[in-house]
């Protein structure tokens, strides 16, 4: 129960940052220009990439099984944020 509690948590923190950050931000924060339309995409797919590697970390939560997962989504998230326009 404590793992789909948790599953919950960051799900809803991942998907509700930005509409939170929207609300809570202040106003100095108002004058930095937009993402552009591939960088928001790209924000995405590592969100949702990141998303499945905890799901599937949190299915089996033994500490060789998390490394295995979590080392080459990071290299992926690194590999898809760092690519050139």
């Amino acid at each position: 129960m404590q793992y789909f509690l948790t599953l919950l948590r960051l799900i809803l923190r991942a998907y509700c940052s930005d509409w939170l950050q929207k609300i809570f931000s202040s106003p100095s924060n108002t004058n930095a220009p937009p993402l552009p339309r591939k960088e928001r995409i790209k924000r995405g797919w590592v969100k949702a990439i990141w998303l499945v590697a905890g799901i599937l970390m949190l299915s089996n939560p033994v500490p060789p099984v998390v490394m295995i997962i979590a080392l080459p989504t990071t290299f992926l998230s690194f590999m898809i944020l760092d690519e050139m326009p």
